[in-house]
């Protein structure tokens, strides 16, 4: 189970109730005895909310979004990618039981994308997503546990800097290895990749990447350019919609944190918000092969919605 964070909430003050009404007594009892109250809460304001104080971790050092380790992050992005085919109905799951999944450094961009191989499927994120991914989970955390502003300044720098790692100074020390904040940011990081994969694995078993013939290797370079035609931004929206309910159903399953579709839509923010003149290289190939991002935003909530509705029993 997860474990409760401690409270940092600050009890409002009491409601006053008047006596029980007595014709024409209780109400002037009732207007004194508010004038009372008000007067006191002005004359003696409850405290403000405080910032709880950090809870050191000892493995923060060695956490592996704390570092932006491209290297790790794939390893946790595996273990999600083997969890949404896991949640997939027989049928789906049969399509894509035997996916690989491929660690993309050679672009330099901020991507993933589905393809097919001699062995079967593939499915390939690029290292600049996973940091994107890891920034915008260590930012989003901190900002909720400390009232920091940590994910939105991190996109103006991403529009400003494309993939260069902030200064240390950007993310305060006393937080960044606090025990919460690193489970919450966990938790963040592969909620966003459980978005990210499952379209990408949607497009396997929705059959619009049918699997030919060729060296896998040969076929990521060329696919990694241009994938999807203008004509096929249907199939793109279709595979955010199962994505959507595979990530929801292969959250129902988890221990502890269920996977919401908040973390599909912090991806999307990330695109939607950024500064295309300064940001455009780097988000180059992600918008080549992907749905404009304010038109994704609306499909992802009411297939969510409908998903919730229907007690999780639409078909992917």
């Amino acid at each position: 189970m997860r474990e409760r964070e401690p409270s940092d909430r600050v009890p409002r003050v009491a409601e006053v109730r008047a006596p029980h009404a007595v014709w024409g007594v209780a109400p002037i009892v009732t207007g004194v005895v508010v004038s009372l109250a008000v007067v006191a809460a002005a004359c003696h304001p409850p405290d403000a909310p405080t910032v709880p104080a950090p809870v050191p971790d000892p493995e923060a050092a060695r956490d592996p979004i704390n570092l932006a380790d491209p290297a790790a992050l794939h390893a946790s992005a595996e273990g999600v990618l083997r969890e949404l085919v896991a949640a997939l109905p027989a049928r789906p799951r049969a399509r894509v039981e035997g996916v690989t999944f491929v660690r993309d450094s050679a672009l330099g961009e901020v991507n993933a994308y589905a393809t097919c191989g001699a062995a079967g499927p593939i499915v390939a994120v690029s290292d600049g997503l996973l940091v994107v991914a890891a920034h915008l989970a260590m930012g989003t955390a901190t900002d909720e546990r400390f009232e920091t502003d940590r994910a939105r300044a991190y996109l103006g720098w991403l529009a400003e800097h494309g993939l260069a790692p902030p200064p240390v100074s950007f993310y305060p020390a006393a937080y960044h290895g606090d025990r919460y904040k690193l489970r919450r940011q966990r938790e963040v990081f592969e909620e966003q990749l459980a978005f990210v994969l499952g379209h990408e694995l949607a497009h396997h078993y929705l059959g619009h990447l049918p699997c030919s013939r060729g060296n896998a290797l040969e076929e990521l370079g060329r696919v990694a350019a241009d994938r999807v035609p203008a004509f096929n931004q249907l199939a793109e929206h279709a595979a955010d919609t199962a994505a959507v309910k595979n990530l929801l159903a292969a959250g129902r399953q988890r221990d502890g944190y269920a996977w919401t579709e908040d973390g599909a839509l912090l991806v999307i923010a990330a695109f939607h918000h950024r500064r295309p003149a300064t940001a455009r290289d780097v988000f180059r190939a992600f918008e080549r092969t992907h749905p404009f991002p304010h038109l994704r935003a609306p499909a992802v909530v009411l297939a969510a919605e409908l998903w919730h509705d229907s007690g999780g029993i639409l078909p992917p």
